[in-house]
């Protein structure tokens, strides 16, 4: 299993703005990509901070998303006005 993440930062509208946002359109467009195996969208009111976590398959799931979360977080960032502070890869190595 692969894990990818976002750190976002912002205006508190921003952060709000990311939470309708991420919601209502990044949310469902991920659950339907192939290998997706999970989504979590965390945010920090009083730190102005939010973070994506997506769950993939395999490697080979992730790789095959890079261009789609690309073109997810350039929208994400031009519809709430967040900042796009950080993104890195991960794999998982075990789970609870």
């Amino acid at each position: 299993m692969q894990a990818r993440t976002s750190t976002w930062s912002g205006s508190p509208e921003a952060i709000e703005r990311w939470v309708e946002h991420v919601t209502t359109t990044v949310k469902p467009m991920v659950a339907g990509l192939p290998g997706n195996a999970g989504a979590y969208f965390f945010v920090d009111r009083a730190n102005h901070l939010a973070l994506t976590l997506t769950l993939w398959d395999s490697e080979e799931a992730v790789l095959s998303s890079d261009q789609t979360a690309e073109a997810s977080r350039a929208s994400t960032v031009a519809a709430t006005g967040v900042e796009l502070v950080k993104r890195d890869r991960y794999e998982v190595v075990t789970q609870a």
